[in-house]
């Protein structure tokens, strides 16, 4: 169905003489259906006797979820969640959700990436919500050595649900590339990241 919506959308748009670079972003990907790889479809061109032609986005469909809880009550960077992994020189963007609480009002919780591979550069701005106001933290990461992404974010009560949303744009190297969200803690109190938490690439 959402082929033929494309198709009728394209054929729209040809005969009304816009171009097809014009029509709006949500026209040009599918992303119901992903390919052999994994990567969400783009769609390349209309050909009136043909339709939509499709191709790779370089860009994965899957995303990652907490189906358990995470928990951590050490100083050291420990694994959360790993994206799907993402092809070579490709550019594309990607964001988390992720609900956490601490066992203590004297923890604090420090959210870091690493990668597989050095990208040309990885952006990150992160933005918590603790409680009280935080000024969201803007990071580049062009290795592979897990780095903070955050400052350490302050438990104003114990237990209760805070949530950091992190969002990044990745200019890939040659090399294929994993990105994996870690999390730590400064070793009081217990550190739990939510069943739910999620990653993904966004087509």
């Amino acid at each position: 169905m959402k082929i033929y919506a494309l198709m009728f959308t394209a054929a729209l748009a040809s005969l009304c003489g816009v171009a097809f670079a014009q029509l709006p972003p949500h026209a040009l990907h599918s992303i119901s259906n992903p390919n052999a790889a994994g990567d969400c479809y783009a769609i390349n061109s209309f050909v009136p006797s043909v339709g939509v032609v499709a191709g790779d986005s370089g860009t994965p469909c899957a995303p990652a979820f907490r189906t358990s809880a995470y928990t951590n009550a050490t100083t050291s960077f420990t694994p959360i969640l790993a994206l799907p992994p993402v092809q070579g020189a490709t550019t594309l963007r990607g964001e988390c959700t992720l609900t956490y609480s601490d066992s203590s009002t004297s923890g604090t919780a420090t959210f870091g990436i690493g990668l597989s591979a050095a990208p040309t550069d990885l952006w990150v701005t992160s933005t918590p919500t603790t409680g009280v106001f935080v000024v969201p933290t803007y990071t580049t990461i062009t290795t592979t050595t897990t780095t903070a992404v955050t400052g350490a974010l302050v438990t104003t009560a114990a237990n209760a649900n805070y949530q950091v949303y992190l969002s990044f744009s990745m200019v890939n190297a040659t090399a294929a590339n994993t990105l994996t969200v870690y999390a730590s803690t400064n070793g009081t109190g217990v550190l739990t990241v939510q069943s739910g938490s999620s990653c993904s690439w966004i087509p």
